[in-house]
């Protein structure tokens, strides 16, 4: 039996968080699940619940952590842990696992990092493995299994991803910078760095939506200084964050350039 170490923020989900956990539990009954779950001050009784799970430890956040944060929080937890586990689990609770994935993952885990791609309503690709398609440009492509890069993946996205325990104390937390995106990307990236291999599982692993542009910086319906508003608050693209990690995994030209870009577009209503 495999023993996995389960790492999720959440905030306001609560039928979403307790059913992606529930589900993981009873789905994959050859695994024997613990979870740090970071739950950033909701109000709709997620934290009550979860504590009704005899699997789960609930870390209390402020309501300022957002996904970065929270992670940043459940990996320092994890980190300290003594319980012996042969996997740590990232993932997210919007994540609808299909049953038998992670028994699946983990029987088929021959990479230090094994991503599980999640597909939409409609049987598409919608977070996986991330490589780069540029070394200068920030430029990236979300791949699945089918991939030629597949079992060599640069990064990814944090939606499901197995690794295995002695990767992940080695690798240590995300960067402090972030607060919201980039947190696992930049994760990914370190992970490449030191020479782990990341590889996509073979089949998707479960459901998981796209978030909408819509409402969002990169709105083209809306107007100029809204959407400055909107990239610049923690759910955005803040500059300071944006420009820390071109410059740590591009390089500093790449940061200088790229940094306006977002700026550049909004003027042109791009």
């Amino acid at each position: 039996m495999h023993r996995v170490l389960g790492l999720m923020t959440c905030f306001n989900r609560k039928e979403k968080t307790i059913n992606s956990i529930i589900s993981l539990i009873k789905n994959n009954p050859d695994i024997m699940f613990r979870f740090i779950v970071v739950d950033d001050n909701s109000s709709d009784g997620t934290p009550e619940e979860l504590r009704k799970i005899d699997e789960v430890r609930v870390i209390q956040g402020n309501g300022s952590l957002y996904y970065s944060g929270g992670m940043r929080a459940a990996i320092d937890e994890a980190l300290k842990e003594k319980e012996e586990f042969e996997y740590c689990l990232l993932f997210n609770d919007d994540v609808d696992f299909f049953p038998h994935a992670l028994e699946k993952m983990a029987d088929d885990i021959s990479a230090d990092i094994l991503v599980g791609a999640t597909c939409d309503n409609e049987g598409a690709l919608s977070y996986g493995g991330v490589i780069r398609t540029s070394r200068l440009r920030p430029s990236y492509e979300i791949i699945d299994w089918t991939s030629a890069r597949s079992e060599s993946c640069d990064t990814f996205n944090a939606n499901c991803v197995l690794i295995k325990w002695a990767v992940f104390e080695n690798l240590g937390n995300m960067d402090p910078v972030y607060t919201h995106s980039m947190g696992d990307f930049d994760y990914g990236f370190m992970a490449s760095k030191k020479g782990y291999s990341i590889k996509v599982h073979k089949g998707y692993i479960g459901t998981c939506i796209d978030n909408p542009v819509s409402g969002g910086w990169r709105d083209k319906t809306l107007p100029r200084l809204i959407r400055i508003k909107k990239k610049e608050s923690p759910k955005g693209l803040p500059t300071k964050e944006w420009f820390h990690y071109l410059n740590k995994n591009y390089s500093f030209v790449t940061a200088c350039i790229y940094s306006l870009i977002p700026y550049v577009r909004i003027i042109l209503k791009k």
